[in-house]
């Protein structure tokens, strides 16, 4: 069982990240990280420090353009084992850039997360495995080509009512 004091240098080291991440710090976020730690995002595994702090990058968090902008991750509960702290939380974010497979929607959206994070012998992250539900994406870019498909047909019929 983990002790106190170790848990409460985990949660402290897990919310620095989660304020690097939210301020798009990828410095602070990277400084979380422990040498050789991995990062497991919905399966795709990122084992090389540059490879780790690219990922968080394409996601959003770097400062450059990402896939989501204005992102704010929220820690919604925090579940403890003797290795590793589970957290199920939200990100919030607008959706500006290609993200896994996803065409911009610029729609604000939720992707709901759990994630695994596992410590090293000194106290930092030895692993970040996230599962993310990005059903919103599919759902807001579909909601979106409806909307273009309306207004396509709704001027196609405005032209041929007018010759």
């Amino acid at each position: 069982m983990v002790d106190p004091k170790e848990r409460d240098r985990r949660r402290a080291l897990l919310a620095a990240h989660y304020a690097a991440e939210n301020a798009c710090d990828i410095e602070g976020i990277m400084a979380t990280f422990a040498p050789g730690a991995e990062m497991i995002y919905n399966g795709q595994h990122f084992t090389v420090a540059d490879h780790i702090q690219w990922a968080h990058g394409y996601i959003g968090m770097s400062g450059a353009p990402g896939g989501l902008t204005n992102i704010r991750s929220v820690r919604d509960s925090e579940h403890y084992t003797d290795d590793e702290i589970v957290v199920e939380g939200r990100m919030f974010g607008t959706h500006t850039g290609e993200f896994q497979g996803f065409a911009p929607t610029g729609q604000d959206v939720v992707l709901p997360f759990i994630t695994f994070y596992r410590f090293d012998a000194n106290g930092l992250l030895a692993s970040e495995r996230i599962v993310m539900n990005l059903g919103v994406l599919g759902i807001a870019g579909a909601a979106l080509e409806s909307e273009r498909h309306s207004q396509a047909a709704a001027s196609s019929s405005a032209l041929q009512a007018h010759p």
